[in-house]
C-alpha cells in the first residue's frame, strides 16, 4: 500500500518522511491483541460491494500519510481538488485502520461524523459509501438531515448536514458519541460550519486526545486555517487536464436561453463528454430542462441528425430518488446534459463531464439588519467559484468552459473569494443555540472570522422580543424550549404560542409550508397561454387575508384531494414541495409534542375531528339540497 509522501504532495507538519516510515514499520511489527480485535471489527463493517471506488483517486496515495498525521495530531487540514475522493474515501480509511482505532479507549467501535453544507450532498455521499462497502444504507453507513434520520446504533460513518451536528452540540458539547469529526467543504464557509470550527476546537481540547478532527476542502486559505487551529496542512493534488476558457458575454436576463443554446451547440458539434451547465436556482434549472427538450425535439423533427441526450436538472431540494438520474450511467453514445445550481461546484461530482457552461451568477442569502428581513438574491459568483466551475470540465479529459460574461468582468467585477455566510446572514438561530449551550458572551466568541457586532446585537434583541432571552441576556425557559426545535426562533415561538391559542394544527401546516421549497409552478413566459392559465388557476387559491392563509388553504385542499399528484399538476403546484411539507409537518408534530407544556396531540386530533365533521356536514348539506331539488323537479 502506498505510504511515502509523493513528490507533488505538500505537508506543513515539518516531520521527516524517514521518521514517519519508521513509526509505521514499528507499529506494524508490534501488532497487539487489541489490534487483532480491531481487524475483526473492521471485517464486520464490510459486505459485497455494489460499486467499486475508482482506483486512480488521488487521495489513495496519501492514505497512510493522513492516518499518520491524525495519529500524531488532534486536528489536521486536508486540501484536495474536487473529485480527489476525500469525502468518500478518508472516512473509510479511518474506519479500516486498526492502528488508528487503537487510539481510542471506547469499546463500541470507531464512529465518524462527516458534515456537508447541503442535505442533497449528505444523502448522496452516504448512499455512495454504503454501496462501496456493500452494506445497507442506515446500517454501517447512514445519514442525518433536517427532518430525516437514516442511521442507528450500528452506524459507524454518519454523513450529516452541518446544522444537524450543531444541534447535537446542544445536548453534548463534547460530542462523546463520536471519535472523529470531519468538517467537509469548509471553503464554502457556511454559517453552521463557521460556528462548528470554534465548537470543535473546544471539544477536541476537552476530550484530551479522544476526539480527532479533520477539516477538508477543495480550496482554502491554508495559512489562516493552520493558524486558527494550530495544526498541519496536507495538500492532495487532483486529477486535472487542461481546460480551454471561452468568453461569450450575454445579458443577465437572457442567461437561461443563452446557456441552453450554448449547451445544445456543444452537444451537436463536440465529441464525447457530458455537459454541465451552472444556473442560479431550481426554477431556472427546470426552465432550462423544458427549453432544451423543446429545442432538441424541434431539431429532430426538422430532420437534423442529433445523437441521444439525457437532459436532467440538479439542485439542493431534489428528492434522493430524482438525484439518481444525474449520477447513473447512460448508454454508450448517449450524452448527459445537466442543468445545475452551484451544488455541483464542489459538493457533488458528476462523472465524465467534459464541457461546462457558466452563467456567472448564483443565489446567496443576505440579511438586512436594518429591516430584519432575509432574502435570497441573485449575485455574481466569485473568482474562486468561477475557477471551481471551470475545473469540473478537466477531471477526466481535456475540457472546455464557456463563460457567459467577459474576461474583463472576471478580472474587474468578480470578488476574489466568496463572502462567508456568517458575514451576511441572520444570526438569531445561531445565537440562541450558543446561549442554550451555555455560551453567554456571544459577541466575543472565538469565531474564525467574527461577524459584525451590529448583526449580533440585532439577533440578541430579536431573541429578547420573542421571549427567548430575559432583560439580562439570559436564556429563559421558553427560549430553552424554542432552541430544541430545528427551526428559526420566530417559527419555534409561533408553534409554542399556537398550542396555547388553540390553532396548533394550522400553525404546523404554515411553518411546514414555509420550511419547504416553493409550491407554485411558474411556466415560461414564452408560453403565453400556459402562463396565463397558471396565473388564473393559482389566483383561485388566494385568501383575502394574505399569503399565510393562502398556503394553509392550498395544503388543506391538497389533503382533501387525497394528496393527488394529478391535482397538483392540474393546478400548477409542485407535488414534491407539498409532499415535503407533509413530511416536515409530521416531524414537527412529534418534536413539538416533546417540548410543549400542553398536549399537542389532543389539540391536533380535536382540530382534525372538527374538520372532518365540517366536511361531512358540507357534503351532507349538498346531498340534501340536491335531493330536495330533484323532489321538486319530480312534482312538477
Amino acid at each position: 500500500m502506498p505510504g511515502d509522501t509523493k513528490p507533488n504532495g505538500k505537508t506543513s507538519n515539518g516531520r521527516s518522511k524517514r521518521s514517519r516510515s519508521r513509526s509505521r514499520s514499528k507499529s506494524s511489527a508490534q501488532k497487539s491483541d487489541k489490534e487483532a480485535a480491531g481487524e475483526q471489527k473492521v471485517a464486520s463493517t464490510r459486505g459485497a460491494p455494489r460499486v467499486q471506488a475508482p482506483e486512480d483517486l488521488p487521495v489513495l496515495a496519501y492514505r497512510e500519510n493522513i492516518i499518520d498525521m491524525l495519529v500524531e495530531n488532534r486536528i489536521i487540514v486536508v486540501v484536495g481538488e474536487t473529485g480527489s475522493g476525500k469525502t468518500t474515501q478518508i472516512p473509510q480509511y479511518l474506519l479500516d485502520s486498526e492502528r488508528f482505532q487503537c487510539l481510542f479507549e471506547n469499546k463500541r467501535g470507531l464512529r465518524v461524523a462527516i458534515t456537508q453544507p447541503r442535505r442533497v450532498a449528505a444523502v448522496a455521499m452516504a448512499r455512495r459509501v454504503s454501496d462501496e462497502r456493500g452494506t445497507r444504507l442506515g446500517d454501517v453507513v447512514g445519514y442525518c438531515i433536517r427532518f430525516e434520520d437514516k442511521s442507528g446504533a450500528s452506524t459507524r460513518l454518519r454523513y450529516m448536514t452541518d446544522g444537524c451536528l450543531l444541534r447535537e452540540c446542544l445536548g453534548d458539547p463534547n460530542l462523546a458519541n463520536y471519535d472523529v469529526v470531519i468538517l467537509d467543504e469548509a471553503h464554502e464557509r457556511s454559517l453552521h460550519t463557521d460556528v462548528l470550527f470554534a465548537l470543535m476546537k473546544r471539544a477536541v481540547k476537552s476530550r484530551n486526545g479522544q476526539l480527532r478532527m479533520l477539516v477538508t476542502s477543495a480550496t482554502l486559505d491554508t495559512g489562516a486555517f493552520s493558524e486558527y487551529f494550530d495544526c498541519p496542512v496536507l495538500e492532495v493534488p487532483g486529477r486535472s487536464f487542461t481546460v480551454d476558457l471561452h468568453y461569450h458575454p450575454v445579458s443577465k436576463t437572457q442567461r437561461v436561453e443563452a446557456a441552453v443554446n450554448v449547451a445544445l451547440n456543444l452537444h451537436v458539434r463536440e465529441g464525447p463528454g457530458h455537459i454541465l451547465v451552472f444556473l442560479t436556482g431550481m426554477e431556472e434549472c427546470e426552465q432550462a430542462v423544458n427549453l432544451a427538450n423543446t429545442k432538441l425535439q424541434n431539431m429532430v423533427e426538422s430532420g437534423k441528425e442529433v445523437s441521444d441526450c439525457l437532459i436532467v436538472p440538479l439542485y439542493g431540494m431534489m428528492q434522493s430518488d430524482d438525484q439518481r438520474n444525474v449520477f447513473e450511467e447512460v448508454p454508450e453514445g448517449c450524452r448527459k446534459l445537466v442543468f445545475s445550481t452551484n451544488i455541483a461546484e464542489t459538493s457533488l461530482t458528476v462523472a465524465g463531464v467534459g464541457f461546462v457552461v457558466d452563467c456567472g451568477y448564483c443565489k446567496q442569502k443576505f440579511f438586512n439588519p436594518t429591516t430584519g428581513m432575509e432574502s435570497l438574491q441573485v449575485t455574481e459568483v466569485s473568482q474562486v467559484q468561477a475557477k471551481q466551475r471551470a475545473g469540473r470540465a478537466g477531471r477526466t479529459q481535456h475540457g472546455k468552459c464557456f463563460r457567459l460574461y467577459s474576461e474583463e468582468t472576471f478580472h474587474r467585477s468578480l470578488l476574489k473569494i466568496t463572502v462567508p455566510e456568517i458575514l451576511r446572514s441572520n444570526l438569531a438561530s445561531v445565537s440562541l443555540q450558543m446561549k442554550a449551550m451555555g455560551i453567554e458572551d456571544v459577541v466575543n466568541f472565538d469565531f474564525m472570522e467574527p461577524p459584525d457586532c451590529v448583526r449580533l446585537v440585532k439577533s440578541l434583541r430579536l431573541l429578547f422580543l420573542i421571549g427567548a432571552l430575559d432583560a439580562d441576556g439570559k436564556l429563559t425557559s421558553l427560549g430553552e424550549r424554542i432552541s430544541q426545535l430545528p427551526l428559526e426562533p420566530q417559527y419555534g415561538r409561533v408553534l409554542l404560542s399556537a398550542v396555547d391559542l388553540g390553532c396548533v394544527s394550522e400553525a404546523l401546516t404554515l411553518v411546514s409550508m414555509l420550511s419547504s421549497e416553493g409550491i407554485w409552478f411558474r411556466p415560461s413566459r414564452q408560453n403565453a397561454d400556459q402562463w396565463e392559465e397558471a396565473q388564473a388557476t393559482q389566483e383561485r387559491f388566494v385568501h383575502r387575508l394574505g399569503d399565510h392563509l393562502t398556503l394553509i388553504r392550498v395544503y388543506n385542499m391538497w389533503e382533501e384531494e387525497g394528496c393527488s399528484p394529478e391535482w397538483c399538476k392540474a393546478n400548477f403546484l409542485h407535488f414534491r414541495a407539498l409532499r415535503q411539507a407533509r413530511d416536515i409537518r409530521g416531524q414537527l408534530y412529534e418534536q413539538l409534542e416533546k417540548v410543549s407544556e400542553a398536549s399537542v396531540r389532543k389539540a391536533v386530533q380535536k382540530r382534525e375531528r372538527d374538520d372532518r365533521d365540517r366536511r361531512r356536514d358540507r357534503d351532507r348539506g349538498g346531498f340534501v339540497m340536491q335531493s330536495r331539488f330533484l323532489g321538486e323537479l319530480a312534482l312538477r
